[in-house]
């Protein structure tokens, strides 16, 4: 515990030097757009809370047509004691070549367990909390036409602080044979292909990526275990004003496999309506459409559907419990430039057979779910 709060303390030290070099970096270059914006939002994990975000978005003509260096800083607290902070860059070099995606985060986090599969009831829902650190480095080359492939590491410090509450969760991680706190360490590799005209609200184009992650207790990794993500987005512009975005998301893993890492459906970024990772297990399938329209320099709407489930195995997919969710949302733009929206989405969710359906959500965010 003393360790993880040294390593905390290291990584606020980080992230302010960061945001320090890069708000310099930024500020001397006219041709940057920065975005400075609070963080608002409430939960019943969390209760009501506050921080802020810089979003730096630096045109690189070197690299090409519509390509960025950008930076991403967030941070914020919550009214329960909550806490999570972020570095995330993408920075393009020797004229394009070479892409470097280094990122860090932690924080401390109240979850929510509903134990495993594609059936799981709500009545098994159990409270906990974790503190974490997780680092991240990426490294493609420009192989093949706006593709990149290369290495990626990946580091994760995790600590269950309090699962008094969760009595499943803790008899699973006692049969997985589980840690409390651990330590994984990754390697793997990622092809990626992006040739989309904005990173943040883009109009044409797709963007892919495949990446295979070995965890691995050679390399002093607690567990061993792999991960598999397979995604594909599509946009299409219907009009100067229109674009229908299409997202299809693989994510499978295999081995003795955490409990936090297992694959799953459901929050902002996958099936809204469904609760965040509400349905967990060894392989999830899920896909997305969306109809984004610009009515005003700076509003926008949005209508949207989707479905997936998860699964123990290939051998067992099908559609008998499948989740399938649709909603309506507004945008305001934050920047013109890049076009960074303040998202507002209301989504609602039901499930065929066994599986139950979480109704209404709301999820209040800046960017796009996909």
């Amino acid at each position: 515990m003393i360790a993880q709060k040294e390593t905390s303390c290291r990584l606020i030290s980080l992230l302010i030097v960061s945001v320090a070099f890069w708000a310099s970096l930024f500020s001397l270059t006219a041709r940057a757009e920065r975005i400075i914006f609070p963080i608002v939002f409430s939960s019943p994990d969390t209760g009501f809370a506050g921080g802020a975000a810089v979003i730096g978005a630096l045109p690189n003509p070197e690299a090409g047509e519509n390509k960025n260096d950008t930076v991403r800083v967030f941070g914020f607290l919550t009214q329960k004691g909550q806490m999570m902070a972020s570095v995330g860059t993408s920075l393009y070099r020797d004229q394009g070549y070479m892409l470097l995606e280094p990122s860090v985060t932690f924080g401390k986090s109240a979850e929510t367990s509903y134990g495993l599969g594609g059936v799981s009831s709500s009545d098994s829902e159990e409270s906990y909390e974790t503190e974490f650190v997780s680092l991240k480095f990426g490294a493609g080359w420009n192989l093949l036409r706006e593709s990149y492939f290369g290495p990626t590491i990946k580091f994760q410090s995790r600590e269950y602080t309090d699962v008094s509450e969760a009595v499943n969760l803790r008899r699973y991680l006692a049969a997985n044979d589980e840690k409390l706190e651990s330590t994984r360490i990754g390697l793997g590799v990622q092809l990626k292909r992006d040739t989309r005209n904005n990173n943040f609200y883009p109009e044409k184009g797709v963007y892919s990526v495949a990446d295979f992650t070995v965890f691995d207790e050679s390399w002093k990794s607690d567990y061993t275990f792999n991960l598999f993500t397979l995604e594909h987005r599509r946009f299409i512009p219907l009009d100067p004003r229109s674009v229908f975005a299409i997202q299809a998301k693989i994510k499978a893993a295999s081995g003795h496999v955490p409990y936090d890492q297992m694959p799953s459906i459901g929050g902002s970024q996958s099936l809204r309506g469904v609760l965040q990772a509400r349905f967990r297990d060894d392989l999830a399938l899920s896909s997305q459409l969306e109809w984004r329209h610009i009515l005003t320099q700076k509003i926008g709407v949005v209508a949207f559907t989707g479905f997936g489930d998860v699964f123990p195995s290939v051998d067992e997919v099908g559609i008998s419990d499948l989740k399938y969710a649709f909603g309506v949302g507004g945008r305001y733009a934050l920047g013109q430039q890049q076009r960074i929206n303040l998202s507002l989405d209301l989504g609602y969710s039901d499930a065929l057979g066994d599986a139950e359906a979480d109704g209404f959500n709301v999820y209040f965010q800046v960017g796009e779910a996909f």
